[in-house]
């Protein structure tokens, strides 16, 4: 993909200076334009006999664009999907899978200049990942319902803590539950 727009810069000022820098204009830096590449693969891995869809099947996507107009310049997940897991039970869905957002070096690099220039020793940004298990339960025809649980590794990418901002926040357990209804 290619964007035509301008994009701020993520640490230096028009004049190439840490927006972190008291002395900065605190006008972030433009660059002109915008791009990434991106890939996306969704595999049936084994197929139950006799079957339509029934079995296990593994998604990958991959992304990434320049760190110096990006705050995530690197994303990717995957993970395994089994649909048909227990007899009787054809259209639900068991997935884990595994997601990784990198924060650009220049971001990092900004956090680290804020660091230095106000005398604080906060956070890093670095990266946020994720792990997740859920079940899709195809309740009636119309009716899915799906527990979620996820455990997040550096939330907000290891962002400062608002509560304490010498640490990051903190990593996460999540428990979730969709429900969809089909008319």
């Amino acid at each position: 993909w290619y964007h035509t727009g301008t994009f701020p810069d993520q640490r230096f000022d028009t004049t190439r200076r840490s927006l972190a820098d008291p002395a900065s204009s605190g006008t972030p830096g433009s660059h002109h334009g915008n791009y990434g590449f991106y890939l996306i693969a969704d595999q049936m891995l084994w197929r139950r006999a006799g079957t339509a869809d029934e079995g296990l099947g593994a998604f990958l996507r991959l992304s990434g664009s320049p760190a110096d107009r990006n705050l995530v310049d690197l994303y990717a997940d995957g993970g395994l999907t089994f649909k048909g897991l227990l007899p009787g039970r054809a259209d639900d869905v068991l997935g884990l899978g595994a997601a990784f957002a990198r924060v650009s070096n220049a971001a990092g690099q900004f956090d680290s200049d804020t660091n230095a220039f106000n005398g604080t020793n906060g956070p890093r940004r670095s990266f946020e990942a994720a792990i997740d298990l859920t079940y899709r339960a195809q309740v009636t025809p119309w009716w899915t319902i799906q527990p979620d649980f996820q455990f997040i590794i550096h939330p907000g990418g290891n962002s400062a803590n608002p509560n304490n901002p010498s640490d990051a926040i903190p990593n996460a357990f999540v428990l979730g539950l969709r429900s969809a209804i089909k008319f």
